[in-house]
């Protein structure tokens, strides 16, 4: 039986305009009401998820920064990974190169988001990783990371925290910055907007995209 669904937002719970399916909400709100707890795995900063937690009433934890820090039930925020190198990088190469930070940085404590031309993508990318870091894009932004920072390692927070097992976790999402979670041996569901690769990851797939499949996965596992 599921116990606990870690879910992406971007492209998960929203369309590709970011506008949230009040379909999702309603059956997010079922499935708590039977006991499920539920949990935002997103690549946005803190304040967001901090206010999709409150707005559509999450009962679980949720996370930053593709899992770089999580705001608790207790009101306490922890942040599992230091923005130093991150920060340290984008600095160097911003001089070099056309990578550039985005707004949303000031309230980043754990990673660094950033804009980039094409053409320069691959040299940073072997920098990064010559320094221990991991920079992809999630299909709304270009992500600078940590190693180990992901959102497996969030899901494995949450498990360890309420005591749950890998058959009884369910992870939805539909892109690259989800495949660290789709690698785990949770069940695992996506969108129809979902990208191949975790087309490929996925124990089962919707027909429904951007949110309204939310309804459709919850059914199919027996959540609502």
């Amino acid at each position: 039986m599921i116990k606990l669904v870690a879910m992406d937002v971007d492209g998960t719970l929203t369309d590709k305009t970011r506008r949230i399916s009040t379909k999702a909400i309603e059956s997010i709100r079922k499935a708590e009401s039977r006991g499920v707890t539920v949990s935002l795995l997103s690549g946005n900063v803190i304040p967001v998820v901090y206010s999709l937690k409150v707005f559509i009433g999450i009962n679980g934890p949720v996370f930053g920064e593709n899992g770089g820090i999580m705001f608790d039930n207790d009101n306490s925020i922890h942040t599992f990974f230091p923005g130093e190198k991150t920060n340290a990088f984008l600095a160097e190469m911003s001089k070099k190169t056309s990578m550039k930070p985005i707004f949303t940085n000031k309230w980043r404590e754990a990673s660094t988001g950033f804009d980039i031309d094409e053409k320069d993508v691959e040299f940073v990318r072997g920098e990064a990783e010559k320094r221990g870091l991991v920079i992809f894009n999630s299909g709304y932004s270009w992500h600078l990371m940590n190693k180990g920072e992901d959102k497996a390692f969030a899901v494995s927070v949450l498990m360890k925290k309420f005591g749950i097992g890998y058959d009884e976790t369910l992870v939805v999402g539909d892109s690259e910055n989800d495949l660290p979670m789709f690698e785990l041996p949770v069940h695992r569901a996506s969108p129809a907007n979902c990208t191949d690769s975790i087309r490929r990851k996925s124990e089962y797939v919707s027909e429904f995209s951007y949110g309204d499949e939310i309804q459709d996965v919850f059914t199919h596992y027996g959540l609502i």
